[in-house]
């Protein structure tokens, strides 16, 4: 179907199509008729699938040019998804030349934000504490004529503790526009949360694909190898055209990109830690193929369209495992194919199993001596490993407190030598699995053989 079915203007159809646009996503075309028609909606929705041009088409769509009063305002958690939806709703302004947008965001100061309001603009987008701070110091900044209140990435908003400010935004609106809330996931909270805006018995939109069908999942069972030398090999295996390396951690992120920086890669850093100016720069190179790998911490991978991501490597599972389906919509974006890798050892995979248990389908791969060859499945951990396994890190506690560097009198080359001792203990912790294992296969055995006697 094109966007020719849809009730749309001849304008837009022109836009859409001069940007490459022709058919809609399966999400655009579930929300585009209705939010036409200014009906309030929760949508969830995959990452990929195109959400943000589902509400920016019909929003724009329905603009009257002539009347100068704010019309649209769109809420981000992010001030990089806010710069995002910004750029895709400036795309539009060559075939509607009367269209006036204005970004609010943090990280700029705020008399820049206050600048060019003399005459209101048709559609707010920003983050909201520079929405609200704006609109607090901007008191003839009219809210009266406002249709329709975007809040994207509805889940993370909640999260992050932004619907005070909300709250203040939408205490200023004098009619009663239409809500559409997007997020990947609605919880139980989060729906009792958005009522106050949205009201009760509200439609959802829902997708039950939490990441598109186009990525493909694997886990890299790394052996226990150094974190750092296996994104080489990985990277050198794999020869990704844009990769996006995940941590769970930024500390770690920026010790991975400071090892591949060191070693010439073309690489750039996306944490929480950067400020608004260094932002724009990694953006910028990523733009124009100066760098081809990104390493970020969860901050980016909460709706931004990073376009031509061909692979994801997660070096770890994020704490809240919602983060991996958000990770791995990064990449397999509108139609084109991806992959997203997972690094884990036979000492991390409780989180990979609930992934599993989540119905996502993984293939499984080693890395050994520099090569990704074909992998085994994850076994489901048995009571008494996960004994064994608190046993070897009661051990380790030891080893470590037996050699803690605040203790006076450290000897010469205690590092190597606590080194030595842990590897030890690790080895004779795997010497006792396997003759574990070996006693149960034998007592199957013979189990086995009893039956077949009877």
């Amino acid at each position: 179907m094109s966007f020719k079915a849809i009730n749309l203007s001849n304008k837009m159809i022109i836009s859409l199509s001069r940007q490459g646009y022709f058919s809609p996503s399966e999400i655009q075309l579930r929300v585009i008729p209705k939010a036409l028609k200014g009906e309030t909606l929760m949508v969830q929705s995959a990452t990929g699938t195109g959400k943000t041009h589902a509400y920016l088409i019909p929003i724009i769509d329905k603009i009257d040019v002539n009347d100068q009063n704010v019309q649209a305002i769109i809420i981000a958690p992010t001030r990089e998804l806010a710069s995002q939806i910004f750029e895709f709703a400036s795309k539009f302004q060559k075939e509607f030349s009367n269209l006036k947008i204005k970004l609010f965001k943090s990280g700029v100061e705020k008399k820049d934000s206050l600048e060019g309001l003399s005459v209101p603009p048709h559609i707010i987008i920003g983050t909201p504490g520079r929405i609200k701070d704006v609109l607090s110091l901007e008191k003839s900044l009219s809210l009266a004529k406002v249709k329709t209140v975007v809040l994207d990435e509805a889940d993370m908003l909640l999260k992050e503790g932004f619907f005070s400010d909300i709250d203040e935004i939408t205490a200023r609106l004098t009619s009663k526009p239409e809500f559409l809330v997007f997020s990947a996931t609605l919880e139980a909270n989060l729906s009792h949360e958005l009522e106050r805006y949205v009201g009760p018995n509200v439609p959802v939109v829902n997708e039950e694909v939490m990441t598109s069908s186009n990525v493909k999942h694997y886990l890299i069972d790394t052996r226990h190898q150094d974190v750092f030398e296996s994104v080489v090999e990985f990277i050198k295996c794999v020869k990704p055209y844009l990769l996006l390396i995940f941590s769970s951690k930024k500390e770690t992120a920026n010790k991975v990109y400071a090892y591949l920086n060191e070693r010439k890669y073309k690489v750039g850093l996306l944490t929480g830690d950067l400020s608004s100016r260094e932002r724009k720069s990694v953006m910028r190179m990523l733009k124009n193929e100066q760098i081809y790998i990104l390493v970020c911490s969860d901050m980016a991978a909460r709706g931004l369209d990073i376009e031509g991501v061909s692979d994801v490597l997660n070096i770890d599972l994020p704490g809240n495992l919602e983060f991996y389906f958000h990770r791995a919509g990064r990449t397999g974006r509108f139609s084109k194919k991806g992959n997203c890798y997972t690094f884990y050892n036979n000492e991390s995979t409780r989180k990979p199993l609930e992934l599993i248990s989540q119905g996502v389908k993984f293939e499984y791969l080693s890395l050994k001596d520099g090569e990704l060859k074909e992998g085994k499945p994850i076994e489901k951990s048995h009571p008494n490993k996960r004994k064994m396994d608190s046993e070897l890190q009661k051990q380790i506690n030891i080893i470590n407190a037996k050699m803690n560097t605040k203790k006076k009198g450290v000897k010469p080359g205690y590092k190597k030598k606590r080194k030595e001792e842990i590897a030890k203990a690790k080895q004779k912790h795997r010497r006792e699995i396997i003759k574990k294992d070996i006693r149960r296969q034998r007592v199957e055995r013979y189990k086995k053989e009893s039956r077949g006697n009877e």
